[in-house]
């Protein structure tokens, strides 16, 4: 019998997903033709399940489909699909299975991605703001903007950062000829656009203090969209104009008196006391509200001065929408914060850094891949802990509990349903009971 299961597992052809993760998937089969959604499946498989490295080889090893190796290649460099729809796709997928009310709240951000390799399109030298210790302060490689859908997750217990699209921004000297030169605020722009024709709903946007800038800022204002991001200590702000009872000479004033954002500050008569959980921790903050006129905004904003616990210095934000409670704007502010760690989670367990990408459209693709397959993932797990489906999170012999699942334990529930569903297909269905069967594949489980 142990001779008859072992040539059963041996003839396995390819890795079994689960079935509630490919009714998922399945449902962006519109946005390929029929042999392309296969090439789909494997890179997903790559970038989910692929090891040592998540390369589009490592989704050919899992699945081995039919056909010529090259064609998963070709889906990335010259099928016919786009990226921009695929990511709205994925969009539509998350506001079904997940309880989401409205407004919406995204987040928009950039990340780095080192490349090596002068031939690579859209590789350049960019400036690193994060400024660590152990990294050079300029970067050869890859700018990617990444919109995401921001989410707070009771079951999850946190914030949870759904990535919706990505744009790649290339330095104007590294553009090809005849291209035209974006910045980042443009891509976020075209970003956004895309999402507000799509949607037609309530919009709430959360950026880093990077993409405070007059376009951006009075696109918002425009669509709107609340638009809600840091301020600079130094930035301009002004009172209203006051309304003038007798006509003089020359045209009516637009700003009022000039404010400054240090000596009002200082004013501590003026804050309020709040205590808040941001971070997953309670914090006491004080928090004095302001309206004044910006000039990058054209028109009167909500400015923040915050003090967070005992910090001697303040920190400043800005709200363009001036119903927003200060509760509010600080929470989301603090919800930005889960994108941060999605792009360690990307470059460290889904393999943003392992693509080897070189021409244009293969390069272009291959991020926006990882978002939907990361979406994906999320979407799954959540659908797998609401139903009590919760596999073994792989908990650290130093934590006595696990509050909420990372993207590498969800990544290792993905692998342990692969591996039970692979092996327990394979083995032969009328020489084990369903007991044994129950025990293997909960052993099965441990190992993966």
């Amino acid at each position: 019998m142990i001779d008859k299961i072992i040539m059963e597992v041996r003839a396995m052809k390819n890795l079994r997903l689960p079935e509630s993760f490919v009714n998922l998937f399945f449902m962006l089969k519109e946005n390929f033709t029929k042999p392309s959604f296969r090439h789909f499946e494997v890179l997903l498989s790559a970038i989910l399940l692929g090891h040592p490295k998540k390369t589009v080889t490592s989704g050919l090893r899992l699945l081995k489909p039919a056909g010529h190796f090259s064609n998963a290649c070709r889906f990335l460099s010259q099928y016919k699909w786009d990226v921009m729809q695929l990511g709205l796709s994925t969009l539509g997928l998350i506001l079904k299975y997940l309880p989401i009310e409205t407004p919406l709240v995204f987040a928009l951000d950039d990340t780095l991605v080192p490349k090596y390799g002068a031939k690579i399109f859209g590789r350049g030298i960019h400036y690193d703001h994060a400024n660590k210790p152990n990294r050079p302060r300029y970067i050869h490689g890859h700018n990617w903007v990444i919109l995401g859908l921001l989410h707070y997750s009771a079951l999850f217990s946190k914030w949870l950062c759904f990535p919706i699209l990505a744009d790649l921004f290339i330095p104007q000297k590294n553009i090809p000829p005849n291209d035209p030169f974006k910045t980042r605020i443009q891509l976020a722009v075209n970003l956004l656009d895309k999402i507000k024709t799509q949607l037609h709903k309530k919009l709430i946007l959360v950026t880093d203090g990077l993409y405070a800038k007059t376009i951006l800022v009075r696109y918002c204002i425009a669509e709107n969209i609340t638009m809600i991001s840091r301020l600079r200590c130094d930035a301009a702000l002004y009172k209203k104009p006051q309304k003038v009872t007798i006509r003089k000479r020359g045209r009516p004033r637009k700003y009022g008196v000039k404010l400054s954002l240090s000596c009002l500050s200082l004013q501590d008569d003026q804050f309020k006391q709040y205590t808040l959980k941001l971070y997953g921790e309670n914090h006491k903050l004080r928090i004095r509200a302001i309206h004044a006129m910006w000039k990058p905004a054209g028109e009167v904003v909500k400015a923040l001065i915050v003090y967070f616990d005992q910090n001697k210095s303040p920190s400043y934000f800005f709200s363009t929408d001036l119903s927003v409670s200060e509760t509010n704007i600080i929470e989301w502010i603090a919800a930005r914060w889960s994108i941060e760690t999605l792009f360690d989670d990307f470059k460290e367990h889904l393999g943003m850094t392992d693509w080897q990408c070189r021409i244009q459209k293969s390069v272009v693709r291959s991020v926006p891949l990882t978002c939907v397959a990361t979406s994906l993932l999320m979407i799954w797990s959540f659908q797998q802990l609401q139903q009590d489906k919760v596999e073994i999170w792989d908990v650290y012999p130093w934590y006595r509990n696990k509050a909420s699942p990372s993207i590498q334990d969800m990544v290792q529930q993905l692998k342990a349903k692969c591996i039970s569903k692979t092996i327990i297909d394979a083995l032969p269905k009328k020489t084990i009971t369903k007991e044994k069967s129950r025990q293997l594949e909960l052993f099965l489980r441990y190992a993966a």
